[in-house]
C-alpha cells in the first residue's frame, strides 16, 4: 500500500502533489507495484505458471497438515474430538478406535516422505519396506481419515466465519469459505487504507483547528489589553514584536556565522591550511624575485641610457641607442636580401 501524505504537505507543493496523484492513479498499483510495465505480456506466461505452482504447493501443505494431524492414538482423537466439537449430534456420538498399527505405520511412513526428499539409497530402501507396498490397500482408508480431518476443520473454520449459523447447516457454507474469506480479505484492506487516510486528514485538521486555536487566543489577549490600557497596550504589544523579531533575526545571524564558520572549517582542513600558507610564501619568493628581476633590468636600460636624466646625458645617449638599432635593423634587411638574391642566381646556374 502507497503511504498516506499529508494534505498539508501536499498543498504547500503542488508540484510534487502532481507527481504524487500520477503516480498513485496511472503508474503504480495501490501495492506499489508497476501498473502497465512493458515486459507484462511476456511475464504473463510465468506468473499463471507461479500460480498453478502456488495453487499445487498449498494443496500439497494442506494435505501433509492432514497427515501429520490425524489422531493415531485414541487419546489423541479424544483431545482433537473435544477441541473442534463436531456440530452435528451423531458426529459427537462417534465412538473414537485407534487405528491398526499397520495404518499408523504407513501413515508416518508417507508424512515422512511428503515432508521431505530423501536420498535416492534412501528412497529405494523405504519403498522396499512391507509397509509402502501396502499404500494402495490402505489408501482409501487414509483418503477418508483425511477428507473427514479436513472436513472437521473446514467446519471450524466456517463457525468462526459464520457463528450466527444454526450448527446443523454449516456443512452449507464450506463451499462459500473461499470467496468469503476472499472478500473479507478485501474488504480488510481497503478499510485498512481507508484508516490510514482518515488518520492522515485527521491530523491535518487538528493541526489546522490548533493553530486557529491558537491565533484565537492570541486575538482574545491583544483584545483584552486594548479594551483595558487603550493604545498603550498596542504600542507595547508592537515594541514587544518588534524586539522578539530582532532577537529572532540576531539568533538567524549568529547561526549563519556559526555555519559559515563550521563551512570553512570543513573547507579550510589543517593540511589545507598548511598547503595555502606555503603557497603564500612560494607567492612572496616569487614576488621578491620579480623585484630583483626588475632591477636589474632597469640597470642594464640605465646603461644604455633609458632612465638617464637629461643632465647625466640620457637623451642623447638614448637617441644613439635607438639610432643604432635602426641600422641594425636595416642591416639585417639588406642580409636577408642579399642572401635571397645569391640563392636566385645559384638556382640560375
Amino acid at each position: 500500500m502507497l503511504p498516506p501524505i499529508d494534505s498539508t504537505i501536499l498543498e504547500s507543493n503542488p508540484k510534487f502533489a502532481a507527481l504524487h496523484a500520477t503516480l498513485a492513479n496511472t503508474i503504480l498499483n495501490p501495492n506499489g507495484s508497476t501498473r502497465n510495465h512493458s515486459g507484462q505480456k511476456e511475464r504473463a506466461p510465468s506468473s499463471e505458471a507461479l500460480k498453478v505452482s502456488r495453487i499445487r504447493a498449498a494443496k500439497s501443505h494442506i494435505l501433509l497438515v492432514a497427515l501429520r494431524n490425524l489422531p493415531l492414538s485414541p487419546s489423541t482423537s479424544c483431545s482433537t474430538t473435544s477441541t473442534t466439537k463436531p456440530s452435528t449430534k451423531s458426529q459427537a456420538k462417534q465412538p473414537t478406535r485407534s487405528l491398526p498399527p499397520e495404518l499408523v505405520e504407513l501413515i508416518l511412513l508417507l508424512t515422512s516422505r511428503l515432508s521431505s526428499t530423501p536420498p535416492p539409497s534412501q528412497l529405494k530402501l523405504l519403498e522396499a519396506t512391507p509397509q509402502w507396498y501396502s499404500l494402495s490397500t490402505y489408501l482409501p482408508e487414509i483418503g477418508a481419515h483425511v477428507s473427514a480431518h479436513l472436513q472437521t476443520q473446514a467446519l471450524s473454520l466456517a463457525r468462526i466465519v459464520s457463528p450466527s449459523t444454526n450448527p446443523s447447516f454449516l456443512h452449507r457454507n464450506i463451499p462459500k469459505l473461499t470467496p468469503t474469506i476472499t472478500s473479507l480479505q478485501h474488504s480488510i484492506s481497503t478499510k485498512k487504507e481507508d484508516l490510514h487516510k482518515q488518520h492522515a486528514l485527521l491530523a491535518a485538521r487538528t493541526t489546522s483547528l490548533l493553530q486557529t486555536y491558537q491565533i484565537a487566543t492570541a486575538l482574545t489577549i491583544q483584545l483584552l489589553e486594548t479594551s483595558k490600557n487603550g493604545s498603550l497596550s498596542l504600542e507595547k504589544y508592537y515594541l514587544t514584536k518588534m524586539n522578539s523579531l530582532a532577537l529572532e533575526m540576531q539568533k538567524i545571524e549568529l547561526d549563519a556565522r556559526e555555519k559559515a564558520l563550521k563551512g570553512e572549517k570543513m573547507v579550510y582542513t589543517p593540511d589545507v591550511a598548511n598547503a595555502l600558507g606555503r603557497y603564500m610564501e612560494n607567492l612572496r619568493d616569487g614576488r621578491e624575485r620579480l623585484k630583483d628581476r626588475k632591477r636589474g633590468a632597469e640597470r642594464v636600460l640605465w646603461g644604455y641610457g633609458i632612465g638617464r636624466r637629461q643632465e647625466e646625458g640620457g637623451r642623447e645617449k638614448e637617441r644613439v641607442m635607438r639610432e643604432i638599432a635602426r641600422v641594425y635593423g636595416e642591416l639585417l634587411k639588406e642580409v636577408e636580401e642579399a642572401g635571397r638574391d645569391v640563392k636566385r642566381l645559384k638556382g640560375g646556374r
